[in-house]
């Protein structure tokens, strides 16, 4: 970055012509007037979740809102309260580091609410980013030339495309949509004014996103910025090198400030069986020249028209389902108006234009592309759609702005692309029309027409402009009626948070009964889902504040899963399913046992009554509370063990009884084995076979840690051992834990396939257990020696020195 000192400052930086090009003159009215018009059209889409009776927790295939968003964000209310920055919980599964979702503490602001309130305050929060998203939209096309009706219909284009109104639903959605506008809008801002700032700011918010989003802003500024740049100086390598090359470095600095938490995310993705390839690809990659079934190509072109015209919900049609398919709605105006571009545009503007439009095609024609985007991980279509979306709704807006400013429309090409949109959607092919929903395809039909009419007409009065505000407001009501029906599905409603059902049944008052009672550590296996949605919740622990085995996370602590994948919890054949829809230990009493558990919350009481483990202690109006008669503490002790490989020859049955007896210890295990006892297989049978199982756990109650004090993130406890042991902590290995025995380090080892040791001497010793994520030292000093580098060098290159643009 180059200092202007005394020179005369640069121009902005505009689009090619300076003058019927430069960027629009801002006024902070016509930011006041945009900001009002984006609040009235959000409002009526989501007038029922505002003034009625339903909340942005859908009970329909849209359930990751009710069983994993709401409770991480009751989870996360709870966590910044009692614990204060988010750090490991052991209401995730067997224990989880949380501080990967750190990014929610300012992405998800609702987490900063009361759990009470958080429900009915998510289309709050929902509506501020559509917001945020429209105005950055607006002030992009601004900066981009556009005056101020074009800016204006482009702004309600982008946050009520189908892809942000998903977001209401699947959040991620909304924020990759807020952060990547921030992105453009930056990026353009540098180009113009040589503000350079914004582009920080910005790529450090996507990075709280996850660390991914990184990956994929990197994508869009390697497509957008050297193809901006072709438009504005033409092939110039050097111009463009140099610029794109200072971008850069802003870019890498604003990843710098938010590295104390991308950091924390790609360990997080990098210790999980999806990050680490422990499980296979769900997405089998398709061969280089493989396409698609013919519905798939169906699907994304009459989604294109309404989000919701193959089907809402769990009665969607199309290819793949609701979500994973393709988002493209962002409007019938621009399918209409996009071939306009074209219309007296110069040669390098269409070559451009062009470029575009292949790099939105090609991943839909030839799906290899679209795995390549994903680094072959996955076939997904978010990002995939919304990219396209940036640039289908700004070249629209291009043409739309031709239109109302130079009177330029082509009615042949207008004519002509009326015909081929209709006849997609009424395509005389039976098996095609039974998935429309036809009285969308007749609303569809008739305002293709009207925009053609209006289009028309202004064309022929001369009154393009007063006909292009005609043209806004048909959009709105376009936007409103097509949202209307994507965003009001089947959902948990604010009545339904007041009654006893969903979130809300009787295990309130059973856990609230328990914990009331019972101080000591321990862990309960709820048999039932109380989620509302039609698929079944498995963070339960979360919303009702107790300690269970459970987990839905894309991504599930990786040693966890190794520890249920050794003791046959998970078969080889579920992984791909089962790593992130975890279903615990529910269903394996022995292993339960071993994990802590002392009760039990059923609605089916004959199992449990039936098995000598449980006693029931009471019964509530639909469900029971039993508690385990050979509930084992936390922190147990052994002084034998046996190879991964024996115990891995074991019977399912065997080796849950076999964890009671010994430590199972791999290979490359950094421990002095001769000082431990080595069971060999037979010594092992024999010792299953002649030795009780209540007298064994009578063992392992008599040398477990006695726990003085437990936390979140801090356990302390004392013991006596009679020989060198092996502390065995019934919750997963992760390397933030650090141990002290009697004030001296102590080390920790990966036991019995995943779950956390410490090697102890023998004698009487105090032990004490300190979480403190990985990296976070790490990542806060990379980050503030971002944020130093940012002043400094936003007090010397306050701007960024531009290039002479071609007159």
């Amino acid at each position: 970055m180059e200092r202007n000192g005394n020179k005369k400052p640069a121009k902005p930086l505009g689009l090619s012509s300076p003058r019927s090009h430069a960027p629009a003159v801002f006024h902070f009215s016509f930011l006041l007037l945009t900001g009002v018009c984006l609040l009235l059209v959000g409002l009526v889409i989501f007038r029922d979740f505002v003034l009625n009776d339903k909340t942005l927790l859908y009970k329909d295939m849209g359930s990751d809102s009710v069983n994993d968003t709401y409770p991480y964000f009751v989870h996360l209310s709870d966590y910044i309260r009692s614990e204060g920055f988010p750090s490991w919980s052991f209401y995730i599964g067997m224990g989880q580091n949380l501080a990967y979702r750190a990014g929610d503490l300012l992405w998800q602001p609702v987490v900063w609410l009361s759990r009470g309130s958080i429900a009915q305050a998510l289309v709050f929060q929902h509506l501020l980013k559509t917001l945020v998203a429209g105005l950055l939209f607006f002030r992009f096309l601004q900066l981009r030339g556009l005056e101020y009706c074009a800016a204006l219909m482009g702004s309600l284009l982008l946050p009520f495309s189908a892809y942000m109104c998903m977001g209401s639903c699947w959040n991620i959605n909304a924020d990759e949509v807020v952060c990547f506008t921030f992105v453009l809008f930056a990026v353009e801002q540098a180009m113009c004014t040589g503000r350079w700032i914004y582009i920080a700011g910005a790529v450090a918010l996507v990075g709280l996103v996850t660390v991914f989003h990184l990956y994929l802003a990197a994508v869009l500024l390697c497509i957008y910025v050297p193809a901006r740049l072709v438009e504005i100086y033409g092939w110039k390598p050097v111009v463009l090198w140099r610029f794109s090359a200072r971008l850069a470095a802003v870019a890498l600095l604003g990843a710098g400030l938010a590295t104390f938490v991308w950091l924390q995310n790609a360990n997080a993705v990098l210790n999980s069986p999806r990050g680490s390839g422990s499980i296979a690809n769900s997405w089998a990659t398709p061969r280089f020249l493989q396409f698609e079934p013919p519905l798939h190509y169906t699907t994304v072109a009459l989604r294109a028209f309404s989000n919701d015209l193959m089907g809402t919900g769990d009665d969607f049609r199309g290819w793949a389902n609701y979500f994973e398919a393709p988002t493209n709605y962002c409007g019938l105006f621009c399918l209409l108006i996009f071939p306009q571009v074209f219309t007296g545009a110069k040669r390098r503007p269409r070559l451009l234009y062009c470029f575009f439009i292949s790099l939105i095609l090609l991943p839909v024609m030839i799906p290899w592309f679209r795995h390549l985007f994903w680094l072959f991980h996955g076939g997904y279509y978010r990002s995939v759609s919304l990219f396209p979306i940036f640039a289908i709704i700004t070249l629209s807006m291009k043409a739309f702005l031709n239109y109302t400013n130079a009177g330029r429309l082509n009615l042949p090409i207008l004519v002509g692309t009326l015909f081929v949109l209709l006849a997609v959607l009424f395509w005389p092919v039976g098996e095609m029309q039974a998935l429309i929903n036809p009285t969308l395809q007749r609303t569809t039909a008739i305002l293709l027409a009207l925009y053609a009419i209006v289009l028309v007409a202004g064309q022929l009065l001369k009154r393009q402009r007063q006909f292009g505000w005609a043209l806004v407001v048909l959009t709105a009501l376009e936007l409103i009626y097509f949202d209307r029906k994507t965003v009001n599905r089947p959902t948990v409603t604010k009545q339904e948070l007041k009654e006893p059902v969903g979130y809300n049944d009787e295990t309130v008052g059973a856990v609230q009964e328990i914990t009331a009672r019972d101080k000591s550590f321990f862990r309960i296996t709820k048999t039932w889902p109380s989620g509302p949605a039609i698929y079944p919740s498995f963070n339960d622990a979360m919303i009702f504040r107790y300690f269970g085995t459970s987990s839905y996370s894309s991504f599930n602590n990786l040693n966890y899963i190794q520890f249920l994948v050794a003791s046959d919890v998970i078969s080889d054949a579920s992984l791909v399913t089962d790593a992130q829809w975890c279903p615990g230990l529910v269903g394996h009493p022995l292993l339960s046992t071993f994990a802590c558990e002392k009760y039990v919350l059923s609605r089916s009481p004959l199992p449990l009554q039936a098995a000598d483990l449980y006693e029931l202690i009471k019964r509530y109006e639909n469900s029971y509370l039993f508690r385990n008669k050979l509930f084992l503490p936390l922190g147990l002790t052994f002084t034998d063990y046996i190879s991964e490989d024996v115990f891995q020859q074991l019977s399912s049955a065997e080796k849950s009884e076999a964890l009671f007896h010994v430590v199972v210890l791999s290979s490359t295990s950094a421990v002095n084995k001769s000082e431990l006892g080595q069971l060999t297989l037979d010594e092992l049978h024999s010792r299953l076979h002649d030795s009780p199982l209540p007298d064994i756990l009578a063992r392992r109650r008599a040398t477990a840690l006695n726990l003085l004090s437990f936390g979140q993130t801090h356990i302390a406890g004392t013991l006596r051992l009679a020989k060198k042991s092996i502390l065995v902590l019934q919750m997963p290995f992760d390397r933030g834990w650090h141990a002290r025995m009697d004030n001296q380090a102590a080390p920790l080892l990966k036991v019995d396939a995943g779950l956390l040791g410490v090697l102890l001497d023998g004698g009487e010793h105090s032990v004490e257990l300190q979480y403190r994520p990985p990296l976070l030292f790490l990542g806060g000093a990379i980050s503030i020696m971002s944020v130093a580098i940012l002043v400094v060098s936003a007090w010397r290159w306050p701007r960024l020195q531009l290039p002479q643009r071609e007159i």
